[in-house]
Formats: C-alpha cells, structure tokens, sequence
C-alpha cells in the first residue's frame, strides 16, 4: 500500500561540525518542488530528517515524502508519481530492460545489514564455527541448511540477491535445492512470524523483530554477498534537467548523517517514530544507535565517499557491486539477456562531481 506524507519544513537552525551555516531562505513560492520517494527502513527514512530541520527549505526546495515499499519504488519512479527515490543499483539492474533509470549517487553502505534469519532449531555460521570448523567450511555448513527448506524474501531486489548468492557460492540451487517464497518484505514478515517457510531475508528493521523473536542470524553482510550501497536513483531526463536540485538534496543528505553523528539520539528517535509507526518492526533507539556505523556505514563527507565507494581500493569499491548484481541478474535468474554497462547509468562520478564545484567551499569553512 502506498501512502504519501508531506513533511512540515520547520525553520530550526542546526549546528553541524560545531558551526552555524546560514543560508537565507526562499519564499514559499520561490521553493522548487521535488516528489521524494522513500521506504520504510531506518536508512532510506533518513531524508524525512531534513524536513524536519527545515534543510530543504534553505535550500529553496519544497519536499514532499512519498512512503513506498521497497519494490514500489521503481513502479512510482516509472509512473512519475516520484521524481527521485532512495533505492540501489539492484533496482536499477534489474528493471534496466523495461525502465530507464539511472544511479545518481551512493551514500549508504549496507555493510553487514544483509542477515539470512533463521528459526532457533538452525545453525548459525558463528556455531558451526565455534565447534572446530573454519570460517569457510562454517558458512557453508550454514548455508547448506537450505537444503529442501524454504526462504521468505523479496524477489528482484538486493534482499533475493543475498540469498542466491550466498546459494550459489554454496553450490545450491534456488527452486532445485531448496524453495523462494517471494513476497515484500513486512508480509514476508508476517508471513515468517505465523509459521512460514524455514528461513527469511528482508531489511534491518525486520531483522530487528526476527530477532526480538528469537530467531538466528545465520550468516550476514558480506558473507552473503558483496554490500549494496543505497544512494538516489532517478530519470535520465530529471537528472539531466535537475541536476541543482539534485547536488541540494545531496548536501542535505550529508548534513543528516553528520546530524544523526553527533545527536544520535534525537536524530534516530525522529526515524523511529515514522518507522515504527508504518511498520512492526518496534526498534528501539537502543538498536538504532547499534545499527549506525557498524551495521550499515554512512560517509560522513565527500573525501569519505571516495575512499569508501569510488576509489578502487575502497571496502565498498561501487563497481564490485555492480558486476555481482550484473551476474546475478544474468548468470543466476536469467532475467536479464545481457549485463548493464554503468556507461550513461551510473552517475555517481559526473555527481560527485558537480557536488563538490557547488559546496567544496562549504566543506572547507567546516572544517576550519
């Protein structure tokens, strides 16, 4: 179900790296306009805070929060009910041959969020290891569990990907070895929760209450399959055609997660309100604040998304991730012919870019 919420845009100033940024603010009907998908998880739900502490606004733009499941995103992104959303280059992989979008900018690295959960008679990889066994006979000991069971996840996206990686690596096949049970990710929830299937893979958030259940984390993060960094996905033609509004949006990104660093609490209570309210997760800030930089991994500033997600030699290096999602979509599903070139759809470079030639100046006076 789609449900779309405007978020009110306060005036609060904010001070971030310890210094006040004044930016003068825009008349209502100077603001320009942006349809901002969104998804309710404790990363994706992070823009809403800009809204809340009236960054947009100073930016000139008028935002408004479109919630979507996860897999409705491309459908809303496809229609035009949102401009830009929060998603990852599996979206933009998968629905290459029916939908032109393109990856604007990674700035969320899901580093060991991924958790194949399962009910409490199975093995975690962590036991079977600490029964003699070493790391890589562990995880495939784990994964080999699988075998005649059944995993609820959500087909076409980065959670079924984790899934089937962590599968073939094992040397199982899906359908063959063992059964997918494909629904979103809170009915899949709910579906798991009442007695179906064996195993189960979604987001954090229900992660959180698998596990609040009592459920294992079996294997995790990069074990699974290399991490997929969320980040903005949008139109080839917005993009060409919004590519200020777009850099504004992105400095706001980069004020949250500089926020949420130093307010942890305050900022993470703001994303649990909204969260648990338009899902059953129940996470604590408890679990929010276990979860920041160490499940997942936020980029403070530009210098740190190079050495993170650009730069070759980077843990989340973006083009690992890319031709794992190509194979995956070609060599495992077969529902691609052939693999995505990032050529004219991953754009995080020329971003990055244009980012930096219209706020370096700003990250210079921060710094000082």
């Amino acid at each position: 179900m789609k449900k779309t919420i405007v978020v009110a845009l306060s005036l609060v100033v904010v001070l971030v790296f310890s210094i006040s940024i004044m930016v003068p603010v825009a008349s209502q009907n100077d603001l320009i306009r942006v349809r901002y998908g969104v998804s309710p998880f404790q990363d994706t739900l992070l823009p809403i805070l800009g809204g809340e502490m009236g960054w947009y606004e100073e930016e000139g733009l008028d935002v408004e929060f479109v919630i979507l499941g996860w897999t409705e995103v491309q459908e809303a992104l496809a229609a035009g009910a949102v401009d830009v959303a929060i998603n990852n280059e599996t979206s933009v992989i998968a629905t290459h041959e029916n939908f032109d979008f393109v990856y604007w900018y990674g700035f969320n690295i899901f580093t060991e969020g991924a958790a194949l959960m399962g009910r409490p008679e199975y093995k975690t990889a962590d036991e079977f290891e600490a029964e003699g066994m070493t790391r890589e006979e562990a995880i495939q000991a784990a994964v080999e569990q699988l075998v005649g069971k059944s995993v609820v996840t959500t087909g076409n996206t980065d959670m079924e990907q984790a899934v089937l990686s962590a599968a073939t690596n094992a040397g199982l096949v899906a359908n063959e070895d063992f059964d997918i049970i494909d629904l979103n990710p809170d009915e899949g929830l709910a579906a798991f929760i009442a007695g179906t299937g064996d195993f189960y893979l979604g987001g954090l958030a229900q992660r959180t209450r698998l596990a609040q259940e009592g459920m294992k984390a079996i294997v995790t993060g990069a074990e699974l399959a290399p991490p997929p960094i969320n980040g903005i996905i949008t139109t080839p033609e917005y993009a060409e055609a919004n590519e200020e509004v777009l850099v504004k949006l992105l400095h706001v990104w980069f004020r949250i997660v500089n926020y949420v660093e130093q307010n942890i609490e305050e900022g993470g209570q703001i994303i649990l309100d909204v969260l648990n309210e338009q899902t059953g997760a129940n996470m604590s800030i408890e679990e929010f604040i276990n979860f920041w930089q160490n499940i997942e991994h936020y980029p403070l500033n530009p210098d740190e998304i190079v050495r993170d997600i650009l730069d070759e030699d980077g843990f989340a290096y973006w083009r690992l991730r890319w031709d794992a999602t190509n194979d995956y979509f070609v060599d495992v599903t077969g529902s691609l012919d052939e693999p995505v070139e990032p050529e004219g759809v991953f754009l995080m470079q020329a971003a990055h870019d244009a980012y930096l030639a219209t706020y370096e100046d700003w990250w210079t006076e921060a710094e000082e």
